[in-house]
C-alpha cells in the first residue's frame, strides 16, 4: 500500500553562478590589444607636423610619402634624404615606377622656396602625379565634393 503513494522528493535548487574571473580575463586582454594597437599607430605618425588644412582633403592610396620639417632634410619614405639625392632616392623607393603617386606632407611652417625645391625635383625625376598633404578643416562638418 505505500507503493501507491510516493510523495516526491524536493530537488535543491541550484543558485545561478556567474564566473567572473573569465570575464575579467577577456576585458584585461581587450584592454591589452587597444594600448598595444594604439602605440603601433602612433609609432606611424611620430614626426611632430603641423599640416595646412582644407575642405576637399581625400585618401591617397599606393604612394611615395616625401616629408619636410623646417629646418630639416627631406625625407621619403621616413628615410633622410640630402636636397641632391631626392630624385635617386625618389625612384629608389618608387621601384622606378613613374606612375606612382608622390605625397608631400610638408609642415605648415616650412618656407615656400625649401616645398618648391622640392616639387622641382620631384618633377624632374619625371613624377607627374604629385599631391600635397592637408588635413581636413574643423568646422561645421559638412565637407564640400572636390571637383575633378
Amino acid at each position: 500500500m505505500n507503493q501507491d503513494f510516493v510523495i516526491p522528493r524536493r530537488r535543491r535548487r541550484v543558485r545561478p553562478y556567474l564566473d567572473l574571473t573569465a570575464m575579467i580575463d577577456v576585458v584585461f586582454n581587450l584592454l591589452i590589444f587597444f594600448a598595444v594597437a594604439s602605440t603601433v599607430v602612433g609609432a606611424r605618425t611620430a614626426l611632430p607636423l603641423r599640416l595646412p588644412s582644407a575642405e576637399t582633403v581625400q585618401p591617397v592610396p599606393e604612394r611615395v610619402v616625401v616629408t619636410l620639417l623646417p629646418g630639416e632634410p627631406a625625407r621619403i619614405d621616413g628615410k633622410s634624404v640630402a636636397a641632391g639625392g631626392i630624385r635617386a632616392a625618389l625612384k629608389e623607393a618608387a621601384g622606378l615606377e613613374a606612375d606612382t603617386q608622390v605625397v608631400i606632407v610638408a609642415d605648415e611652417e616650412v618656407s615656400y622656396a625649401q616645398l618648391v625645391g622640392v616639387l622641382d625635383e620631384v618633377r624632374l625625376a619625371d613624377y607627374h602625379r604629385i599631391a600635397l598633404a592637408a588635413s581636413p578643416k574643423q568646422g561645421d562638418g559638412r565637407a564640400r565634393e572636390s571637383r575633378r
